[in-house]
Formats: C-alpha cells, structure tokens, sequence
C-alpha cells in the first residue's frame, strides 16, 4: 500500500493482541460499536473472521454487512488484515 495512513502502518507492523477492534484501519467508534453488537470487540477477533473467509474478497463484504462500512472503510480493513498476517503468519 503505497500510501498508507498511519494507523495503517502502525497496525501492522505490531503485534494484535489485547488491541481494541477501532485500532483497524478502517474502523472507527461507529463500526466498532456496530462490531462489538457482533460480539467482536478485539481486533484479534476480526483476525480470526478475516482467516476463515475463503478470499479477501469474501472478508470485505462481510465487514460491510457487519458493521455498515462503506467500501472505502472496508477496504482499509480488508487490507490492513492481509498486510497483517503476510507480516506475522
């Protein structure tokens, strides 16, 4: 991602855990909160939906469902969760 946000690339290049689900690009207090309505709080917990998806396409539209994001936010998100575990899977 040539021009990534800084949350973007801080996101990625720590580890997840005990991270809040807003720490996500892409996610802010308004998709957190449709999220945590999901049972997803954590980022962790995103991890683990993003990872049984069968393709980062799949993953992308479920954020959509879940939480109201647009494509822009879904995006962000889709994105920052491949970076992610290309980095530390």
């Amino acid at each position: 991602m040539s021009s990534s946000t800084q949350k973007h690339r801080t996101f990625v290049s720590e580890p997840m855990s005990g991270k809040l689900v807003t720490a996500v690009p892409g996610i802010g207090p308004t998709l957190g909160r449709e999220l945590n309505r999901e049972g997803i709080s954590k980022a962790s917990g995103l991890l683990g939906h993003y990872l049984t998806h069968d393709n980062p396409q799949s993953f992308n539209q479920w954020v959509k469902r879940s939480s109201g994001a647009n494509s822009h936010q879904a995006n962000a998100c889709t994105q920052a969760m491949k970076e992610w575990t290309d980095n530390n899977l």
